[in-house]
């Protein structure tokens, strides 16, 4: 009996480890099937909640006393699923499927930022007061990274993190004037 249920542990273990293997072809629905320039090379990774949570859960008790905001996010997240493009160039159309797989799965872009020659889109999708996932494009001349969070945090807790790192911000703001001042 015993063997039986050390072969259904281990069987368990590796499926769930096989959900987090690397691979060479695309994990998101928008980019499968897109033809890419030959010398394009795509890179992804799945990580389950349950098997993120087993890695970190030292760490989310750690910041819980550093910096509980952080670690009460960290906590909400389920699911990670990162796909890099290398070598694609903007030439390709995959930043254009992944826009139109946004629009037609109703994600609301968050922000847009531009830096250093480098577009980040942040968008979410919501259900009621709460964001279900979080989707994240970043493009440049060469490269592409997406990013899908799967989570359950509510806009109070997401409103609290900002005004919790604008405070701390600002408190190190001050600390730095003062040193200044008393130099």
């Amino acid at each position: 009996m015993k063997r039986y249920i050390g072969i259904i542990c281990a069987a368990i273990i590796f499926f769930s480890m096989q959900s987090c293997m690397i691979k060479r072809g695309a994990n998101m629905d928008f980019a499968k099937g897109t033809k890419l320039s030959g010398g394009a090379e795509i890179v992804s990774i799945n990580v389950p909640g349950i098997l993120m949570k087993t890695f970190i859960r030292g760490k989310i008790r750690e910041l819980r006393e550093d910096d509980p905001a952080l670690a009460l996010a960290l906590k909400k997240i389920k699911k990670i699923k990162l796909m890099a493009v290398s070598g694609g160039g903007r030439d390709s159309n995959l930043y254009d499927k992944f826009n139109s797989y946004l629009v037609k799965n109703d994600f609301e872009e968050l922000m847009s930022i531009y830096s250093d020659g480098s577009k980040i889109s942040i968008n979410t999708k919501t259900k009621g007061d709460r964001i279900k996932n979080v989707m994240l494009g970043i493009t440049d001349e060469e490269d592409q990274v997406f990013v899908d969070l799967k989570s359950d945090i509510n806009l109070n807790e997401l409103n609290q993190l900002i005004e919790h790192y604008e405070s701390s911000q600002q408190n190190k703001k001050d600390k730095k004037m003062e040193n200044s001042e008393e130099s």
